[in-house]
Parts: C-alpha cells; structure tokens; sequence
C-alpha cells in the first residue's frame, strides 16, 4: 500500500494523552497524561519499555503468605484464585510498567491458559509464572515466546501435550493432536493463507487456502510428543510423573516417549528422522516463525486488542512489515510491533478516529481497572479479590471458557454492525444480561463493599460543588474527551437532579457512575 499520510505524536491537548493511554496502559491518570505530554509519545514508550517488570507469580506467594485462607477459613498449602487475581488486579491498577502489562493482558487473549482446567486452578502460582513468560516476552522475540509458551507445563496441561507420548502400535494409541492444531491455529498462522497485509489469499476458484490439513496436525503431533514436567532428579526420571511435579520450570523431553521417525509438517517442510525430540521441536518453532502468515495473524490480533476491532489492510501490513523486520534486521522484535501499533497513522490521527467503525468495545475489565486507576479500590483486608467477574462481565483475568478466549477476533455482531461489516470480538460477552449485571457490579463497587472492596472517590470530592469541572474531569479521564454535547448536556441535567442533601462524596460517585454509563465512554476510540 502506499505509505501513510504523516501524523503528529506531539499529543497536543490532554485528551489526545488520554486517548493515547486508553489504548496503552489499564487507564490514564492525571499523572500519566501530565508525563506522556511532556515526553512524547516514543521517549514514553522507550521509558517504559525499560521499567523494572512487575512479577505476578512473586505477589501471588505474597498474597497467599499474607492471607493463607483466601478469606474463606481454612488454611491453604498453596495460593488459590484469590491470590493470583488480588496479585493481578494490583498490579494493573498499580504497576509503573503499565505498557508492559498491557500488552502482556493482550498476549494472554492469544496465547490463552484458563483456571476453568481444574488442575491449572489448583495450581495457581504456576498459572502465574505462565502469564509472567507473558509480561516478560511482551518486547521480547516473538520465537523466545513462542518456544517459552510451547515448554510452560501450564501451556502443556491445558493443550495435553504434556506427557504426550509417541503412537503405541500394540494398543493403537496415537499423540495428543491438541497443541498441534491450536499452536498454528491460534498462536502463529490461522486457518487460511493471508496476503501480507492481513487479506485472504484465494485460490483460482475465489476460495480461501488453507494453511495445513489433517494430515499436517497428524505429523505436527507427533513433534510435540515425549515432553513431560521437569526433571528433578535425573536418576528418577518419570515420564507419567504426578505426584511432585514441577508446575513451573520447562518441560523435559524424554526421549523413549518421542516419536523420531520423518515428518513432513507446516509448509510442507521434511523433518529428518532420528535428530532428536529438541531439534524436532526447534525446526517446527522455526517454521511457524518464518512463516509468511505469522507476522500479519499477530499484528491483526494485537491490533484488536489496543486499538480498534477492525484496522485496515494497510494499518495490518505496515505494522506486519515491522514483524518481518524491525529495521536492524530482526524479525519477531514484538516490542517494534507494539510500537508500530501505538504510532501509527490510523492509531493517532484524530481523522481516522473519528470514522464510524473505527474503534472498539472496551473489554469489561479494562472498564473497572479505569474507574480503579482514578479512584484507587481500597479493601478492608489489603487483598483485591473481585469474584464472579466472569459471570458478572463476561471476563475474568486467565478464566476464559475455552482457547479461543472471551470472544472470537472475526465474531461478528448480528444486525447493523453486520450489515456493514464489521467485526465486534468485545460484543460476543454483552448480551442482555451482562448489560445489567457490568453497570450493576460498578454502581455497587461506587456505593459499597462487595468482597470488601471500594473505589475511594476521596481525590475527586474537590470538585463535588463543580458541575461543569467534574463533568469535563471525568470526561477527560473516563472517555478520554469522547462525549458528545448531548451526552455532556445529560450528564449535567442529571447532576442538577440530585437530592440537594446528598452528600458530596455520594455526588461524585453518581457522576462517575452516570459517566462510566455513557456509550462513548464504553467504547475506546
């Protein structure tokens, strides 16, 4: 495509820095766009690259250490769900290395492990380590990452792979195809041939190619065979190991258990026989890698995830380009992606953010974590422990129904959004009841205490007595200057129409409430 018009990233009014943050950090505070304004927005993202990485598998032990219960009586050996989402909440709301942790909750809805397996939910400071390879490979290498998902026991529990043994001719067993498939479907090259800038690539007959068969997931399973959890003790190796295992370090490969006979896999590429399970696995990783749908399939679903549902072919291309190489030469270099996305024509021209179509429905949890950046949740016993968001919302953090997340990248909302064709990924989780039960869970975290947790609107009470200032305030950081003159119009006419006596506090909450309510502020554009 021909080269993007120029944008300027001087941010020059505070809600185009709070904008900008919307899409990069949990949500903006005053502090934030203050900084981002004065930096730029390429020196931020240089600074925060470089933060010290906050570690959620280091404050799940210390959450458990503090509160071994988890609230509910009875002492427990290991951190439990309460431990590791109080760690997660805590260090969205509050982490410096918030870009960091961003793109890491972008990662954990592409390379998904979910506590609905129960042995994941009982291991649930492994769960953490797993979403730590996350944080820390968020400007890593995309092949360092891929490899580090591949080996996680926790990658290897959910997908069975771990202890997937080669095919047993005597009882007709066969590997475990589940990685197999989901590793190319859903972590590196999708179903279908793409074009560099995301499009489908068709065949004679106008039809979609696919990019592997059967066939293919057959031979790929069979590289994934003969990795099991860590060994310990190399004079006790136990590929069926349970009792003792390692939830935390990468799998071992067992070479009695690997199939090391020839296979043909992705791309019709021959692995050799008898070169070993490592090597096996390293040419696989390698072919998934270079292969040429890779870098437009995670551009487009990272695109998704900070920045609008539906980029343009060229949005997909020019962000692809700095996968294929990030200008020094190295491909996968996920930290050019990240910036590419963020500095973009179509992520930072006012122009473009003002097309219908553009934009996204803020994901749920993106939602609370904004009102929790502006108005910290206090909790009567220091642990952040959100329950039944997953109920509630539709989301909860590491809690999706199955691998292919909360929502579909290509879900498509029936009516008008299908009639123009567009895709709607966050519309799949709001039906007629999370609509309710979502406003339900903020007014009560405003008003009350549920699980002991409150968002303290003390820092906003100044402005209680301002109607005009509160309502621009919570403009600015709840929707990042996006309300309409009629939206502001109703906010006002509802402030004017609060019970006189009502404290100023509870005026504030109102207004927040009302505010988050607002459809302009439910969608980050």
């Amino acid at each position: 495509p021909p080269a993007s018009p120029p944008v300027s990233l001087a941010l020059s009014s505070d809600g185009e820095a709070a904008r900008f943050l919307m899409q990069a950090t949990f949500g903006p505070r005053s502090s934030d766009i203050a900084e981002v304004r004065a930096r730029g927005i390429e020196a931020w993202i240089t600074a925060q690259m470089a933060k010290p990485i906050s570690n959620h598998q280091a404050l799940t032990i210390e959450e458990h250490a503090n509160d071994p219960t988890g609230g509910r009586g009875n002492d427990n050996a290991r951190a439990g769900t309460v431990h590791r989402d109080s760690a997660w909440w805590k260090i969205a709301i509050n982490g410096e290395d918030q870009l960091r942790q961003r793109v890491a909750f972008a990662l954990s809805q592409i390379f998904v492990v979910s506590v609905e397996n129960a042995v994941l939910n009982n291991w649930q400071e492994g769960t953490a380590n797993y979403y730590d390879l996350l944080v820390q490979g968020a400007f890593g290498n995309y092949r360092d990452l891929l490899e580090n998902v591949t080996l996680s026991p926790i990658m290897g529990i959910y997908l069975s792979h771990l202890r997937n043994a080669k095919a047993d001719p005597e009882t007709g067993s066969v590997p475990d195809e589940n990685y197999a498939r989901e590793v190319m479907q859903l972590f590196s090259i999708g179903l279908n041939q793409l074009q560099p800038d995301g499009t489908l690539k068709l065949n004679p007959s106008g039809l979609p190619i696919a990019t592997y068969d059967n066939t293919t997931i057959q031979e790929m399973a069979k590289i994934f065979t003969g990795w099991s959890f860590r060994v310990n003790n190399p004079n006790n190796p136990n590929f069926f190991r349970r009792g003792g295992a390692n939830y935390i370090d990468p799998m071992s490969l067992f070479p009695d258990f690997h199939d090391t006979g020839p296979k043909t896999i992705v791309g019709g590429i021959a692995v050799p026989a008898g070169q070993g399970g490592e090597a096996d696995l390293r040419v696989t990783l390698d072919a998934l890698f270079e292969h040429p749908n890779t870098g437009p399939f995670i551009a487009r679903r990272l695109i998704q995830r900070l920045v609008t549902s539906n980029p343009s072919p060229n949005y997909v291309y020019r962000v692809a380009q700095k996968f294929a190489d990030n200008g020094s030469g190295v491909r996968g270099d996920l930290g050019a992606v990240v910036r590419a996305i963020l500095t973009d024509f179509e992520a930072r021209s006012p122009e473009v953010a003002a097309i219908t179509g553009f934009g996204k429905l803020r994901e749920p949890l993106l939602r609370m974590t904004n009102l929790f950046r502006i108005a910290p949740a206090t909790s009567e016993d220091g642990r952040l422990d959100l329950r039944n968001l997953d109920r509630d919302f539709g989301q909860q953090p590491l809690n999706s129904p199955s691998v292919f997340n909360f929502w579909e990248p290509d879900y498509v909302r029936p009516g008008p959004l299908a009639a123009a064709g567009l895709f709607a990924p966050e519309f799949q989780v709001l039906t007629d009841t999370t609509a309710i039960t979502a406003a339900n869970v903020i007014y009560a975290h405003l008003f009350f205490t549920p699980s002991g947790i409150r968002a303290d609107v003390t820092a906003l009470s100044a402005l209680a007595g301002q109607r005009d200032a509160l309502v621009a305030h919570l403009n600015l950081m709840l929707a990042a200057n996006s309300l309409s003159p009629a939206s502001i119009a109703q906010l006002a006419a509802a402030y004017d129409a609060l019970p006189s006596g009502l404290s100023p506090i509870d005026r504030v909450r109102s207004m927040v409430y009302l505010t988050m309510m607002a459809p302009e502020a439910v969608v980050q554009r």
